[in-house]
């Protein structure tokens, strides 16, 4: 399942950025600088050379309008003269004939990289079905083969300075943004150290405007950010970051998430929902519900371009964000964690209002 997330700028003007979800991989490169060893901006070979044969092989559209980024052009330019039309044909042949389990980006980081890009992860402690990722194994060759055809070693020298200096301006977003959520949600200090080892952030130029991912790495998270429009700051890692704290809640909630449940075949029988389930639909609602209230302070944004936001989410299926959005005022005047207050908050939520907003929304339309 695809979802989006609405970005605003501090003019109130949106932008569209995007987010996927969170898969369980393994562990990776670990890069501790002063005090906010949490965080790695070391970039990364493994994705690099996922997302260019993607490239190769013409995946991945475009959602700017005003086209691609101008180094995921260069390199498509650098590409065409490596990559041969059989090469092509192969990847657009596996695709077919596999029931893909992974996405290219997240096979490569079960891999121990170049040359050979050999599966390396402990069954155990991934979360992924050994048999799901063996149906993907056939990958490690093809990454192994576009590593060589298209000559990735020297490539890599070419766009790794690009792609490490804007590594490297995020760093100063990222104490910040987790900040702001330790505040908004009113966590213990400790919390995202306490859950997860390392935060890896990705930038990488080679995917479409507006998009975030989010993968978790055997107790690590890698941040992925595609280029923006917009002049970034901390809110453009808000998303990512908020669903470290709805995860774990949606995570252990068999009761609601379950009274809840029929909503997810509402919104599939009117949005393309090709990856995902129930429940990370739900942590997306809830990501994104709690990073429009906090770009909202931090923007001072109007409440006619915060409802614009909430509904443009909606009609993308995101559809408990308005309501949860509405319920975010009895949580903020608790003075509670929202650890503690969402039980409270999701209780509030009425299946049958729900089902009946939904249908009367699109019978407006």
């Amino acid at each position: 399942m695809e979802s989006y997330h609405r970005k605003f700028t501090p003019g109130g003007k949106p932008t569209l950025f995007a987010a996927l979800l969170f898969c369980v991989l393994i562990p990776s490169f670990v890069f501790a600088q002063g005090t906010d060893s949490l965080f790695d901006f070391t970039s990364d070979v493994r994705l690099f050379t996922a997302y260019a044969m993607m490239n190769a092989g013409s995946g991945m559209g475009e959602w700017r309008h005003a086209g691609m980024d101008s180094v995921r052009l260069e390199l498509r330019s650098d590409l065409a003269g490596r990559i041969d039309s059989s090469f092509q044909d192969s990847i657009h042949e596996f695709n077919r004939s596999h029931g893909r389990v992974l996405e290219t980006y997240e096979y490569a980081l079960l891999t121990d990289g170049p040359p050979d890009f050999r599966l390396n992860y402990n069954p155990n402690t991934t979360g992924i079905p050994e048999d799901s990722v063996k149906s993907d194994s056939a990958l490690s060759d093809l990454l192994a083969k576009f590593y060589a055809d298209a000559n990735v070693p020297h490539l890599w020298k070419k766009y790794r300075p690009i792609i490490q200096a804007e590594d490297d301006s995020l760093r100063s977003f990222s104490v910040p943004a987790m900040a702001d959520i330790i505040s908004y949600c009113n966590l213990d200090s400790n919390y995202f150290s306490k859950n997860t080892r390392h935060i890896h952030f990705q930038y990488m130029p080679l995917i479409p405007y507006f998009t975030s991912l989010a993968v978790r790495v055997n107790g690590e998270i890698y941040v992925i950010i595609g280029p923006q429009e917009s002049k970034s700051d901390r809110s453009m890692l808000y998303y990512d970051l908020l669903h470290q704290v709805a995860g774990p809640l949606i995570g252990s909630d068999t009761v609601d998430v379950e009274r809840l449940s029929p909503l997810y075949n509402s919104v599939k029988s009117r949005i393309d929902l090709r990856r995902g389930n129930w429940k990370t639909l739900m942590i997306d609602c809830f990501a994104e519900a709690i990073d429009i209230r906090m770009e909202q302070t931090l923007y001072g944004l109007d409440s006619s371009a915060v409802w614009r936001s909430l509904m443009n989410e909606y009609k993308r299926g995101l559809i408990l964000c308005p309501a949860i959005y509405i319920n975010l005022g009895g949580y903020e005047q608790s003075e509670m964690s929202f650890t503690d207050y969402y039980p409270t908050l999701i209780k509030r939520i009425s299946l049958d209002n729900q089902l009946r907003h939904w249908k009367e929304y699109w019978d407006r339309q």
